[in-house]
């Protein structure tokens, strides 16, 4: 299973960045995915009424076989009391549904309010299907983390893919859990119901291709997040998507005039093609800003990924490739020359 876990980790396990340009780029919406979506939490709400027993834990086993072991080994981490009893286990999920019942609660009123959530998922998986041939069909699952920051998880196993997404964590920067959890800040820009799409797919995506790309330097990473980040730009069915990826106008803006500043950061201090991750993971990782050494403070994060973006726009534009060729050609030198982007000149 591929998680997504907002602390610790680095941007090629999560958020990605798109420009500010209207979708499909004149291209017509293809036909919609049909995604079964499951609201778990629902099911667990519906239990909090009575005590569990173990029949009602061994019926989400059969329905729900691979996902239900997932979240309730790896991710609740109920792993840990192997060798207890049935009932022991029973008792204490029990206690933990009770526990979260106001949650529960909150969130259904909360994401009551994003109806278009799960027709913009089957939108963009379908326009992403329709660019690249052959992606599956996902199943997707609505759970609780209980604030595990757990936001999306990715698994396939037998051919099966399945997405998830932790509902507690898509409740807006007001949610007040958040401030009395003391949630660090950049959680706030990820938080949003109307991200839920982008995120999913982005996970698949990242978690898809990864291990076929095997990014052994900057650029190789640079390149890898760019081809990610501009096929999410191109599904979106959001006139805005940086909206809901967390950055604003200004901050989008500042990236793209200081792009050049930035490549020349990278060629002085030869970082393209430094193959010590620690030279280079500032620039990836996501936060409020990117911190580094010649950064301009107020620099958004992940200018690293940006500049990967640029890359992969122009290369687009200057070999017309289709996404199947681009995803398939796994040589970031050649894709940096095709692409003649130099913003430094």
């Amino acid at each position: 299973m591929q998680k997504n876990k907002f602390l610790g980790k680095l941007c090629n396990t999560f958020i990605v960045l798109t420009l500010i340009v209207f979708p499909h780029c004149g291209q017509p919406p293809a036909k919609l995915a049909n995604i079964e979506i499951i609201d778990f939490v629902g099911e667990l709400e519906a239990l909090s009424n009575r005590p569990i027993q173990v029949k009602d834990i061994q019926q989400f086993k059969e329905k729900y076989p691979r996902f239900f072991s997932l979240w309730f080994s790896e991710i609740m981490d109920y792993k840990k009391f192997q060798g207890f009893s049935d009932s022991f286990f029973a008792s204490n999920f029990s206690r933990f549904i009770q526990v979260n019942r106001p949650i529960f609660k909150a969130m259904n009123a909360h994401f009551a309010k994003y109806p278009t959530m799960s027709e913009s998922l089957n939108q963009q998986w379908g326009n992403l299907q329709r660019d690249l041939p052959g992606t599956s069909t996902p199943t997707v699952y609505a759970y609780f983390s209980q604030f595990s920051n757990y936001n999306t998880f990715y698994d396939s196993v037998n051919g099966q893919v399945i997405l998830g997404y932790s509902k507690e964590m898509f409740m807006n920067d007001t949610f007040p859990v958040y401030a009395m959890l003391e949630v660090p800040e950049f959680f706030n820009r990820y938080n949003s119901p109307t991200q839920i799409p982008t995120m999913l797919i982005w996970n698949y995506l990242s978690s898809k291709y990864k291990p076929l790309h095997k990014p052994e330097n900057m650029l190789a990473q640079a390149v890898l997040e760019g081809k990610i980040w501009a096929l999410l730009i191109h599904i979106s069915d959001q006139e805005n998507p940086h909206l809901n990826l967390g950055y604003t106008e200004e901050e989008w803006a500042f990236m793209e005039r200081d792009q050049g500043q930035m490549w020349k950061l990278f060629l002085q201090n030869d970082l393209l093609y430094s193959k010590n991750f620690n030279d280079y993971v500032r620039f990836f990782v996501y936060g409020n800003k990117t911190f580094a050494s010649g950064v301009p403070p107020e620099c958004p994060p992940m200018i690293g990924s940006f500049i990967g973006l640029k890359i992969i726009q122009k290369y687009m534009d200057e070999t017309d490739c289709t996404w199947s060729e681009l995803f398939s050609e796994t040589d970031a030198n050649k894709i940096l020359r095709l692409s003649g982007y130099n913003p430094a000149r």
